[in-house]
């Protein structure tokens, strides 16, 4: 294979972990909800949030609300209804508290699901709240950056 298969892969590397890099794992949650039934949550925290929901047995949905704190799925501002992974992005505007209401199919008895909360790092650090996030957090990607970098270096002056 040439140099350049080589650089394209390393760089799509890089280009993944940027993405990813500028999100952070906030909560994660497991549980089981029951045919027809929800569950709820309450969200307090600032600024942009994404919500995703993985329905490890059966089928969940995500309905979520500022207006109330126990949304169905009537009553709710966004919502995600698939029949696979779901995911709701919750703008900064929105205000807090927000109800979170997780929705058990019909269609299977008993569901059970994994919903993780993402919190927009770039978000954060462009209001200036960067009070929920740790300071060793903070070094710890920085120096994930610069290992990622040096290695990138060395494989560019290897291969050229």
């Amino acid at each position: 294979m040439s140099s350049w298969w080589y650089v394209y892969v390393i760089c799509a590397i890089v280009l993944e972990l940027g993405v990813r890099g500028s999100e952070f794992l906030a909560y994660r949650f497991t549980g089981s909800v029951g045919a027809g039934n929800y569950t709820y949550f309450k969200l307090h925290r600032d600024g942009v949030v994404k919500l995703v929901l993985d329905s490890t047995v059966g089928d969940t949905d995500i309905y979520v609300s500022s207006s109330t704190l126990s949304p169905d799925y009537i009553n709710y501002e966004l919502c995600s209804v698939t029949c696979g992974m779901d995911d709701v992005l919750i703008p900064s505007a929105m205000s807090r508290p927000i109800g979170v209401a997780i929705y058990g199919h019909p269609s299977h008895e008993l569901s059970e699901f994994e919903l993780t909360v993402w919190l927009d790092a770039n978000a954060m650090s462009n209001s200036g709240d960067k009070t929920h996030l740790n300071s060793d957090g903070d070094q710890e990607e920085s120096l994930l950056w610069s290992i990622v970098l040096g290695i990138l270096k060395l494989l560019l002056d290897v291969l050229v």
